[in-house]
C-alpha cells in the first residue's frame, strides 16, 4: 500500500499521532458515517447513546481527531450500529475506494468554495 500521507492535502497531515494511519482513520470515520446514515440515525442520537459529544462524533466521522479514540467508544458505536467490532474495524479495498471517492468530492467542493471566495474578494476590491 502506498504511503497515504503522500495523497492527502497538507492541511490534514499534522493532526494524527502517527500519520501513516491517516487514511485508515478517515476511512473508518466514513464507514461509521455511512452505517449511521443508512440506519436513519442522526449524529446527535448516536452520540447521546454512545456517551460522547456530537462534535466529537463529527470529528470521528471526518477522520479528523480520531487518533486515540478509546476502544470502549468503538465497541459502543459498533453495538449501536448493529455490527460487530471486527466488522466495523475491518476496512476492505471497497471501503478505501468509497472513502477516496467521498474525499475527492469533498476536496472538490472545498476548492470550489475557496476559488469562489477568492473571486468574490477580487470583485470586492474593484468596487
Amino acid at each position: 500500500m502506498k504511503d497515504p500521507t503522500l495523497t492527502m492535502p497538507a492541511y490534514r497531515r499534522n493532526h494524527y499521532q502517527d500519520p501513516k494511519f491517516q487514511q485508515q482513520y478517515m476511512c473508518l470515520g466514513h464507514k461509521i458515517s455511512t452505517l449511521r446514515t443508512s440506519m436513519g440515525i442522526s449524529q446527535r442520537q448516536l452520540a447521546d447513546v454512545v456517551g460522547i459529544s456530537r462534535s466529537y462524533l463529527s470529528k470521528l466521522e471526518c477522520g479528523y481527531g480520531i487518533s486515540g479514540v478509546s476502544i470502549e467508544v468503538v465497541f459502543k458505536i459498533a453495538y449501536c450500529l448493529n455490527v460487530s467490532t471486527s466488522q466495523l474495524l475491518h476496512l476492505r479495498t471497497q471501503d478505501y475506494k468509497s472513502c477516496n471517492r467521498h474525499l475527492s468530492k469533498h476536496y472538490e467542493r472545498v476548492e470550489f468554495f475557496r476559488l469562489a471566495h477568492q473571486r468574490f474578494l477580487e470583485l470586492k476590491k474593484r468596487l
